[in-house]
């Protein structure tokens, strides 16, 4: 059976929480690819501010690192409006 394209345009919280659901379904039911205008993988904005002032990098609150898309066979572009 061919796999069905899943696009999800922005690598936000909310859109990338459910791609793990449906990751949680059947993860070989979609060929995934995320567009995402920030350089990183998917973080917790609600910290970003912590960022912002120095308190903590971005690897802190990265929800999903580079690894995960690799591991789930997501494609990633950053840096794409």
């Amino acid at each position: 059976m061919q796999k069905k394209k899943l696009v999800l345009i922005g690598n936000g919280m909310a859109g990338v929480r459910a791609i793990e659901e449906v990751l949680k379904v059947s993860n070989e039911a979609f060929e995934i690819t995320i567009f995402g205008s920030e350089a990183h993988p998917n973080y917790n904005r609600i910290l970003l501010s912590k960022v912002l002032q120095g308190d903590t990098n971005v690897e802190d609150i990265t929800l999903n690192d580079w690894n995960w898309y690799q591991e789930n066979n997501i494609t990633l572009y950053t840096g794409e409006t």
